[in-house]
């Protein structure tokens, strides 16, 4: 019997890059992104010869950079070459990523010929001023469009991130996005508090003070106000950063922050497989090479984790989750009590109000105020 297995694609190709984003990602020509698919096709073949007969793959994430400004058939060509060389499961949940001024009616006919049926648009913002200081090149308009056109396609399974704490971007403009997304009945809500990488043209902003980052309370009120909001209009936060309506949680997702199985593919992709975490190169021709010369996958990371990192990852991807951890899969996993090796810590953090322990289901989990001190919980008890 096959195990599960989910595949990540990365595309890091883009129309123009963003201030914010630190992702490997590059604004290239079509000749470039020509041989980078060629060079991916080779890789999940590879990948295909080395896994298939173990793994069924259950959902299928393609992400970026911005997967819908690949030229015309590029996706059908890589999900042709997923479907030749892996057992993909009737049911598999598949995603991509679209910038809202990318995607095309005749894009959106090839990624459901492909076989993908979640959309997951990049919104951000529903202000044209901030979306204009974030470096996104599309208008709050061209979000619009784009859900009426899936939604016109029969596509409903349809996701929106949002960005919390940019400079200038206020309560205001995070209530009048989430009007927008709650009035076009998007069921799953991406929301993600702002982090400034080094090397960013908006940390270079910050650095020169040509702007400033709102005060950790503003950002803090951002966050509470889209869980109320969201909770209100029917979605339920699943994990600190993702909400959903009933019965549309993004299955990939929870893949990583249950620690299942993922093989990643493509530059700078990520894998977990096992007690094994392995990366692929970040350098773009350096890739393309490699697979191109040695038909090789040019693996650059690879550490088989000791028992305490698999502990520790535990902790802080568990926490993560609505429904939290799991004391007594936790004591299954590793011979340990959970409880009774962190008593003390535990009993200062519920008494404190950040955690509760449910005591039907054993789960240890972070209420609204410990979701916002999250990272410093996860501190206490890995």
């Amino acid at each position: 019997m096959r195990k599960g297995l989910s595949l990540y694609i990365h595309i890091p190709f883009c129309n123009s890059k963003c201030a914010y984003c630190s992702f490997t990602s590059f604004v290239s020509s079509d000749e470039i992104k020509l041989k980078y698919i060629e060079a991916l096709k080779k890789e999940i073949a590879l990948r295909g010869k080395e896994f298939s007969a173990k793994y069924e793959v259950s959902t299928i994430y393609i992400g970026g950079g911005t997967p819908s400004c690949l030229p015309p058939s590029a996706i059908k060509q890589i999900m042709q070459e997923v479907y030749k060389n892996f057992i993909v499961e009737n049911n598999a949940e598949i995603t991509i990523e679209v910038n809202p001024n990318s995607l095309t009616k005749e894009k959106i006919d090839e990624f459901m010929f492909a076989g993908v049926n979640r959309f997951s648009i990049g919104l951000q913002c529903a202000s044209n001023s901030i979306l204009h200081s974030m470096g996104r090149t599309h208008k709050v308009e061209d979000f619009i469009k784009c859900v009426n056109m899936l939604k016109d396609k029969g596509i409903s399974n349809i996701s929106a991130d949002v960005i919390l704490g940019y400079p200038r971007e206020t309560l205001a403009d995070i209530s009048a996005t989430l009007d927008l997304i709650l009035k076009l009945d998007i069921p799953h809500i991406s929301t993600y508090m702002l982090s400034v990488e080094d090397g960013t043209p908006l940390s270079i902003q910050i650095n020169n003070k040509q702007t400033k980052l709102p005060d950790e309370e503003s950002v803090i009120k951002q966050y509470t106000y889209c869980v109320s909001r969201l909770s209100e209009a029917g979605y339920e936060r699943y994990e600190v950063s993702n909400f959903a309506k009933p019965g549309l949680k993004s299955k990939h997702n929870q893949v990583y922050w249950k620690r299942w199985n993922y093989l990643g593919l493509g530059l700078s992709a990520h894998s977990f497989l096992k007690h094994e975490r392995f990366s692929n190169t970040s350098d773009l021709p350096a890739y393309i090479a490699y697979l191109e010369t040695k038909n090789k996958v040019p693996v650059s990371e690879a550490k088989i984790l000791t028992q305490q990192e698999e502990k520790e990852e535990w902790v802080m991807l568990m926490l993560r989750r609505s429904e939290g951890l799991d004391t007594e899969a936790y004591n299954a996993e590793f011979n340990e009590n959970f409880l009774a090796t962190r008593k003390e810590r535990l009993f200062t953090l519920i008494k404190n109000g950040f955690l509760v322990l449910d005591t039907q289901t054993n789960h240890i989990k972070a209420t609204d105020k410990g979701f916002l001190v999250l990272n410093k919980i996860i501190e206490q008890l890995v």
